[in-house]
Parts: structure tokens; sequence; C-alpha cells
């Protein structure tokens, strides 16, 4: 092959892979900067009236931090309101997922001066069952250095997803996981927290734009 022909080649070639790069770039470029569908609404763990007058009677009280809330109804429930915003994700019906800066709720034990945070709240559902997964902190101290551990705190059943114009609602009742018991009474200095204890519900109302 002469050097005039291969040159001819090598140009086509390049042609070629020019357009084709022409075509496919603009289409990868948009499936990569795609923005995710904002998400708003809100997620609530309710504490039952019982297992709340439970709570103040063994010294323990429940804050929000951030832009999450802590509400006592007539009926003498404390509820933790979690907004949804625009950094929060979810999958309808399967999974909801709050962002880790949003804030999260902290307890504190007022006898033992002690207080531990749950942040970064992750619900999963599978069928009638899920659960809450969540970073537990605890305050730092020289003997065990910083608690920090992203583990299951409560257990979810009866759960219940229903679709409607606007997103998804899901309902469940709420236990105490083995592991957030544990975490719990370490972090706070009680005995208080138990596992299987039913603790209230959960309820969240999430809709997608």
């Amino acid at each position: 092959m002469s050097r005039s022909t291969g040159s001819r080649t090598i140009a086509v070639v390049a042609v070629l892979v020019a357009a084709l790069a022409l075509l496919t770039t603009p289409a990868q470029a948009s499936a990569r900067t795609a923005p995710a569908k904002p998400v708003t609404g809100s997620i609530v763990l309710t504490f039952g009236p019982s297992y709340a007058q439970q709570m103040f009677k063994a010294g323990v009280f429940i804050y929000g931090s951030s832009d999450v809330s802590v509400r006592m109804s007539d009926s003498t429930a404390l509820s933790v309101i979690v907004p949804l915003n625009g950094a929060s994700t979810s999958t309808p019906t399967t999974l909801i997922q709050v962002d880790s800066e949003a804030g999260g709720v902290d307890f504190f034990n007022g006898p033992g001066e002690a207080t531990a945070g749950i942040a970064g709240l992750a619900i999963r559902r599978t069928g009638t069952t899920g659960m809450i997964n969540g970073r537990v902190i605890g305050p730092y101290s020289a003997e065990a250095g910083q608690f920090d551990e992203t583990l299951p705190v409560f257990s979810l059943s009866s759960v219940r997803t229903t679709r409607s114009t606007t997103g998804w609602k899901m309902t469940a009742k709420m236990t105490l996981t083995d592991r957030g018991a544990t975490a719990l009474n370490t972090l706070l200095k009680t005995t208080f927290f138990r596992e299987g204890t039913p603790v209230g519900s959960f309820n969240a109302d999430v809709k997608a734009g």
C-alpha cells in the first residue's frame, strides 16, 4: 500500500471516530449531568405516650438538632419530625435516605449527664417489615475515644405504603433493635432501653418533584 493510500485510510478512520464521538458524547454527558428530582416532605418518629412517660421518669429526654424538631402532642406522644429536602433521596416504597448533614435527634440523660445523637437516617422496607439505620454518635472520651457507628436502631413491622398523585406515604410500627438499645444504654449510662420494646410508630410523607 502506497504512502498516499495509507494517509487517506487514516484520515477516513479519524473522521469516523470523530463523528461517533459527536454522536455519543452529548448523550453520555446528559446522563452524567441529569439532575436528581427534588424530594420534599417529612418523616416522623413518634414515641407513644406511655413510652415517652417512661423515658422521662428514667431521666432521658429528646431534643431536635439543626432543622429537626421535637413536639409533644395533646396525647403526650413525643414526635421527632425530620424534613426531607433537595439533598435527601428516596426510592418509592422501598427506601428513604436523609442527608447526613440535615441534622438529627439528641438524647440526654439528666441524672447521668450523658448524651447520644442519631443522624443520617435511612429507612428501608422489605415487604411488611423494615429497618431504620442511623449514625449513632457519642461524646468523645480519653478512655474510649469517639463513638461513631452506623447501625440499625429501630425495627419496623406492619409496614404499609400508599401512592398519591404527588408521591407516596409509608407507615409502620417501631421497636428498638438489640444494637440500638445497647448503643443508647452505653452512651447514656442507663439500662432503660431494651430490645424489642414497642416505642411507637413511623410515618413518612414523601413528595417527588
